[in-house]
C-alpha cells in the first residue's frame, strides 16, 4: 500500500496552479516539480536554505534562510506598501496603533523594541504618524517583529526580496517571497 501524505489546503492550492485539468494528480504535479528541482542539480540538506519551496520561491514564514544582505523589493503589511524591512516594521506599528490605541498596549503586543515619543539614540528612528520610537532591527529581526504583529491583528504580510551578490549572502542573487495571511497553517503564533 502507498504511503498517505497529507498537505494543507494552501499547499493544495498552489499545486492545482500547476497542474492541467484532467490530466494531473496531485503525483503528477509533485513528480514534475521534483523532476525541474532535481534536473538543476540541486541536492538536498538540512539547512535551513534548502528549505525554499521549488515553485515560486516562496519561504516558510518561520523556517527560512538567513535575511542578512536581502533588500526588499516590494513588500505590504495589511495592504500598505513598506519599502524596506524596517518600513515594514514601522508600518506594522502604524496599523496595530489603530487597533490597540495605546503605547502600552502596543508594547505589550509588540516585540519590537520601542519608546514613547522621540527618540533618536541607539538606533531608534521616530515614526511621527503615531508618535512612538522604534529601535531598527537587522532583516531576520525586522520580518520576525512585523510577522508577530500581522499574526496578532490578523493582517496579511508579504515581503518580495533578492539576496545582494554579497559573501554572507545565504542565496546570493537569488530572490524569494515571505508571506502569512490569517488561516495560514503555520507554526508560529
Amino acid at each position: 500500500m502507498p504511503p498517505v501524505v497529507r498537505i494543507s489546503d494552501l499547499t493544495f492550492e498552489r499545486l492545482q496552479k500547476h497542474a492541467m485539468p484532467f490530466v494531473d494528480t496531485p503525483e503528477t504535479v509533485i513528480s514534475r516539480i521534483l523532476e525541474f528541482y532535481e534536473s538543476r542539480g540541486e541536492q538536498h540538506s538540512n539547512t535551513p536554505k534548502d528549505r525554499l519551496y521549488v515553485t515560486g520561491g516562496e519561504f516558510d514564514p518561520d523556517n527560512h534562510p538567513s535575511l542578512h544582505h536581502a533588500r526588499i523589493i516590494a513588500a505590504e503589511f495589511d495592504g500598505r506598501p513598506a519599502s524596506g524591512w524596517n518600513e515594514l516594521v514601522r508600518v506594522a506599528h502604524e496599523r496595530a496603533m489603530e487597533h490597540f490605541r495605546t503605547f502600552e498596549a502596543l508594547r505589550s503586543a509588540s516585540l519590537s523594541n520601542i519608546s514613547n515619543g522621540q527618540r533618536n539614540a541607539e538606533g531608534f528612528h521616530y515614526a511621527p504618524e503615531i508618535d512612538i520610537s522604534i529601535q531598527y532591527a537587522d532583516a531576520n529581526m525586522a520580518w520576525r517583529n512585523a510577522l508577530h504583529l500581522a499574526r496578532k491583528l490578523s493582517c496579511a504580510i508579504r515581503a518580495e526580496f533578492e539576496w545582494r551578490n554579497k559573501k554572507g549572502a545565504a542565496l546570493p542573487g537569488q530572490s524569494g517571497v515571505l508571506s502569512w495571511k490569517m488561516g495560514q497553517n503555520d507554526s508560529g503564533a
